[in-house]
């Protein structure tokens, strides 16, 4: 075999090459292929992460937003999402953006969230101690200038509804329940002066529920008492308020856990009840209320809430509530409890008022503890 025939053999032939050139390029096609699905797997998996993140900093930007920008959004977002049950346009004053809850039936936590800040959950024990009982008063040893209160056999429960009058259809339910209630109407409901008169027609008390500002930004009403307010705005506020109701035994105070902190602002609130002559329910929505120790300066009968009845509006927890209720009145003669027109409240109510004389208890008008107690 010649030289010429040997380089003939040994070089590839065009097929070949061609070949080799197609599966070099696969094989790059391939390589890039499995690099970009690792990175997107990657991606993906990295993907929960950036949520996350986006969605801190969407809440972080939420919050720094000025408190002014916070207080009409939440009923307006309830309107938008529910727009083809409203009517147009949006009012713009606040009171008139109120009315539209009567427009449109939203949940109880959507109503509640405009415009009540967080209650806490703590129970308060008038006299804290073992005694599991009221004692009768024949047994008991008078060593104070002052007998200890007593409110006759059975014991005694109020069960104040709070928030009354924004919501018609709601108020309307809790109206319909003819019982001694104590119903607490809103400065600013509308309709006012016929809803507390339907509440009368009931059998309920009225009282009214005053705005003082809480320590959370909330959508609060033109009517709210704030800290920020001088004496002469403070005592103008609360007159402008009480000049709403008529023939009414006292108020109670709506959100408030800034403002009732303040003793030099309820001072002057109480120097108005005492020239009325009413008394004043203490929600307690904060621990550090000076509410008592004003209400005493100024001669004003005081009372404080025992129980919260429905931070949850479920049947089974509100029942819950209303047996702690009922303890507290057999161990101290009376109990205060507070809810409000929510749905599984009514509910509850409904259920559990009828059954109170066949288990020993009275319910009262609230004024009626007051006056024992003070």
């Amino acid at each position: 075999m010649n030289n010429k025939t040997a380089k003939k053999k040994s070089a590839p032939s065009a097929p070949n090459n061609r070949r080799r050139r197609f599966l070099f390029a696969l094989g790059g096609i391939l390589s890039l292929l499995t690099v970009s699905l690792t990175v997107f797997a990657a991606g993906e998996e990295n993907e929960p992460e950036k949520r996350e993140e986006n969605t801190v900093a969407a809440v972080a930007t939420t919050q720094a937003q000025p408190a002014a920008e916070e207080k009409n959004f939440r009923l307006e977002d309830a309107v938008r999402q529910n727009r083809e049950q409203v009517p147009d346009p949006l009012e713009a004053s606040w009171e008139k953006k109120v009315s539209y809850i009567n427009e449109i039936e939203l949940p109880s936590e959507v109503i509640y969230d405009f415009y009540e800040e967080e209650l806490p959950e703590d129970i308060i024990e008038p006299h804290p101690g073992k005694q599991k009982t009221h004692p009768k008063i024949s047994g008991i040893k008078v060593e104070v200038s002052r007998k200890p209160p007593y409110f006759g056999k059975e014991p005694v429960i109020a069960i104040v509804i709070d928030d009354m009058g924004v919501s018609r259809q709601r108020t309307a339910r809790i109206n319909s329940l003819s019982y001694p209630l104590t119903s607490s109407f809103l400065t600013y409901a509308p309709g006012l002066r016929q809803q507390i008169e339907d509440a009368r027609k009931a059998g309920h008390e009225i009282i009214a529920h005053l705005p003082m500002e809480p320590k959370v930004s909330m959508n609060i009403s033109p009517d709210v008492l704030t800290v920020g307010m001088n004496d002469e705005e403070v005592a103008r506020g609360i007159k402008n308020m009480l000049d709403k109701f008529s023939q009414i035994n006292g108020v109670n105070n709506h959100m408030g856990s800034r403002f009732t902190e303040d003793e030099p602002k309820m001072e002057i609130v109480m120097k108005e009840l005492s020239a009325r002559g009413l008394f004043f329910l203490d929600s307690k929505t904060t621990a550090h209320s000076v509410g008592e120790k004003a209400a005493k300066e100024y001669q004003v009968r005081y009372v404080s809430r025992n129980v919260f009845l429905d931070n949850e509006d479920k049947f089974d927890y509100i029942m819950r509530q209303l047996r702690q209720t009922e303890e507290i009145a057999r161990k101290n003669g009376y109990a205060v409890a507070i809810g409000h027109p929510k749905e599984q409240t009514y509910n509850a109510l409904k259920v559990w008022l009828p059954t109170l004389k066949s288990r020993g208890l009275r319910l009262v008008p609230l004024s009626e503890i007051v006056n024992v107690l003070n």
